[in-house]
């Protein structure tokens, strides 16, 4: 005996029920714990700069997290990139400090890695958002299931 059956299911009411809908509060739950997250592993000098970004430049809800300065994908990558025609990371003017590349001109990677400062963030370094997933993923999962009603298995 052959049982065929079909199921029409209304996918916007299961979202809304679920904090995926219009309000997205479970997308909104992890992106912002993700942001949280990630500033221990944010390489920082102080002033917050990169986490600042993070959030200035991010819409909570959709997804997506963006750092938008000019060095944040020399960090990010955590090798030195240097400018193709003078082989320099930057020019530097001992008098005011002031340092500065060429204009519009896209650096190339080497393969010398770069020194973090892991003072005020211990973890500081490299691919920050993919280390601190490695070690708050399920975190960030187990949240986002309460949030959505749900239970999380791994």
């Amino acid at each position: 005996m052959q049982v065929v059956a079909k199921f029409k299911m209304d996918g916007r009411l299961i979202k809304e029920n679920h904090g995926l809908g219009k309000d997205k509060q479970v997308q909104r739950f992890i992106d912002n714990e993700s942001i949280r997250l990630m500033d221990a592993y944010t390489p920082s000098r102080g002033n917050g700069s990169l986490e600042k970004s993070v959030r200035a430049n991010s819409v909570i809800g959709s997804g997506e997290l963006a750092v938008k300065t000019p060095y944040a994908r020399y960090l990010y990558y955590g090798f030195l990139m240097v400018d193709p025609l003078t082989k320099k990371g930057c020019y530097y003017a001992p008098k005011t400090g002031r340092r500065w590349s060429r204009p519009n001109t896209p650096k190339e990677l080497t393969d010398i890695p770069l020194n973090y400062t892991m003072t005020p963030h211990h973890l500081a370094g490299s691919h920050w958002f993919e280390r601190m997933i490695a070690d708050h993923g399920e975190d960030i999962g187990r949240g986002a299931s309460k949030v959505a009603g749900g239970r999380f298995e791994k």
